[in-house]
């Protein structure tokens, strides 16, 4: 008999938050944003950064960089309708998400400058409620 069990609660997601893997290497552009914590994403949040994204570059670049976005909205969620009684099915789709590891590397970028990608760093902690490392 165990007494000293730690009880845990049951998340619906069981993943990892430990950096277990290679996502910390870039791909196609030079300087990367790493999420600083595990979040889960909508897609339409996932849109409005974007347009932060592509908003701020135009303000302080003097080139036009390229952005390369990793979109993971793979999970959908579902709600019934307040009048449905229990055994009425799952229900329809409300919008998709996306789970986020910390680590992960939300976007890349390619004809900028460190300086620029240091604005663009501030720009969007300063909005949003992700926090971003910067990765070259």
């Amino acid at each position: 008999m165990e007494k000293n069990k730690i009880k845990r609660k049951k998340y619906h997601f069981k993943f990892k938050r430990s950096l277990n893997s290679t996502k910390h290497i870039l791909r196609w552009g030079t300087i990367g944003f790493k999420i600083g914590q595990t979040t889960c994403i909508s897609d339409s949040q996932e849109n409005f950064l974007k347009l932060l994204i592509l908003k701020d570059l135009k303000q302080f670049s003097i080139s036009k960089p390229k952005v390369f976005f990793y979109s993971k909205c793979f999970y959908s969620a579902t709600k019934l309708p307040l009048e449905s009684r229990m055994g009425k099915g799952k229900g329809e789709i409300c919008h998709f998400f996306g789970y986020y590891e910390k680590g992960f590397i939300l976007f890349e970028l390619k004809k900028i400058s460190f300086s620029e990608a240091i604005k663009l760093k501030t720009q969007l902690n300063k909005k949003e409620n992700l926090k971003f490392k910067i990765i070259y």
